[in-house]
Order: structure tokens, then sequence, then C-alpha cells
């Protein structure tokens, strides 16, 4: 079966290499591959061709609905693998995908995130409270679509509209909407993962906990900044406590704020 296979890539120079290469390593071998580079500034180009990758390359920054509108508007075959250019695939991930294809029914099927244990602090908070790599991940058929790692059928996508080229951040959860409201599944199987190969500083990784967590509508009341001081306090400073891990504590504790702030007075950007 023929596969195109997609990086969606800005100012990635550090992890690219490893994406690449994680795709390259395929047991199934894909047949076509390119980085989609959304404006990048640094070499990541440059690092995507030497490994002999076709790089398609924006002139500007698109953002991220933009990025994957394109990449599946340029994708040459029905399935279409998909892997953040900042994690990796385990070398059987297509080969695990590609049996839940065998149904018209199923748009995409995806992953969980997963890292190295320990490392740093801020690596530490990442796998426990944006990865909650402690949880137990059942086998869910109607899944929020997420595509740090995924394979999809490219007609069920386009069918739906495609992507959101407006939207920043929540691309796939709202795609996901509307391929389920056509009745479509969208498969998160817990045996396949992805493999976090960034590090993040404390910015970003408020950045990124916002954007998992807000969702498509930035807007953000009083009542639900109440809320998630509340469970920041209760749930995930506890969680932080239970694993004698104190130093995560007072990051626990800004995620609340951090969102407020940055709902009230940034909105989106790309």
């Amino acid at each position: 079966m023929k596969v195109s296979a997609y990086i969606p890539c800005y100012n990635n120079s550090a992890t690219l290499r490893s994406s690449i290469s994680s795709i390259l390593s395929q047991t199934i071998p894909v047949t076509e591959f390119f980085v989609l580079d959304d404006g990048s500034r640094d070499s990541s180009g440059e690092v995507a061709r030497q490994m002999g990758v076709r790089v398609v390359h924006n002139e500007k920054n698109l953002g991220r609905g933009a990025v994957r509108a394109r990449a599946m508007e340029i994708a040459g075959h029905e399935l279409v693998l998909s892997c953040d250019a900042t994690n990796a695939l385990p070398t059987k991930f297509l080969e695990s995908a590609l049996s839940w294809m065998n149904s018209d029914s199923v748009a995409a099927v995806f992953g969980r995130m997963v890292q190295e244990p320990g490392g740093p602090v801020l690596d530490r908070w990442r796998g426990r409270h944006l990865f909650k790599t402690n949880a137990e991940y059942p086998l869910n058929r109607k899944a929020s679509l997420a595509t740090g790692g995924v394979l999809m059928r490219r007609s069920s996508v386009l069918g739906v509209g495609n992507y959101d080229e407006k939207l920043c951040h929540s691309e796939d959860a709202e795609l996901g909407e509307r391929l389920l409201a056509r009745g479509y599944d969208i498969i998160c199987d817990p045996n396949l993962k992805i493999v976090a190969k960034s590090r993040n500083g404390l910015g970003n990784l408020m950045e990124r906990y916002w954007r998992w967590n807000v969702g498509k509508n930035v807007r953000i009341s009083w009542r639900s900044y109440f809320k998630q001081i509340a469970y920041s306090v209760k749930v995930m400073a506890v969680e932080d406590a239970k694993d004698r891990d104190l130093l995560s504590v007072p990051i626990s504790l800004l995620t609340p704020h951090y969102q407020f702030w940055r709902s009230v007075f940034l909105g989106c950007n790309k």
C-alpha cells in the first residue's frame, strides 16, 4: 500500500534529523516523503535536504492549520503519515497503524506521547501533566484528533473540508470534530508511541500546555480561571508531591495564571 509522509517544520533544526530518520526507518517504507518548512529562519530546510528529503518551503510562517492543510493537498496518496518535527516514531509505527486502515470508516489513527524517563524538572513536569505518562490510556475509537504522530485517510480529511487554515492551534481537534460528526472513527491506540525529542523551556512549556488545554476557543471566564487555580492546587501539585518532585509544584501553580494571561491579552498567534 502506498503511503505519503510529511513533517511540518518551523525552526526545528535541533530535532528534525531524528524525526526524518524515524520516518526513513519504518519497517514499511513510505512511497512519498517531504518536509513542509513553514518559513523557518534556521537551518531546518538544509538539514532535510542533506538527508535527501524533498522540502516544500513557505516564504513566510503561515501557521499550523495552513501548513497541515497544504500538506494534505500536496500528498499524492490516500494514506498520509505525519510526524511533528519535535517527535520521532518507533520503527513499527506505520506497520501497526496500517492495520486499522482496513476499514473505510477509520479516518485517522494516532498514538500517545512518551519521553525518556527522568531528565530535568521541566521534562519531568511535561511527562506528568502534559503527556500524562503515568495515566492508563484505553483504546478509543472516537478520540479527539491529535497529530504529533498520525496516519490519516486523505479522502476523509478533504471530504470534510481539510484543516482550517485560519487556526493557529487546535487545528487537529477542530478537524477531528468534523470527522466524528460525519460518522468516521478516529482511533487512539495506546500501543502506538510517539517519542518527544525536544526540550521545552518554561515559556514554551506553558504555551504548549495552554494550547493543549484551552482549545480553539481562546476566551476564558473568571469562573474557569478559578476552577483552573483549584485544579492546579488540588490535583497537579498533589501529583507532584506524590512523585516527590517538589521542584515541579511551582510550575503547576503557575499554569492557571499563564492560561488566563495568555488567553486574555495575547489571543491567537502563529
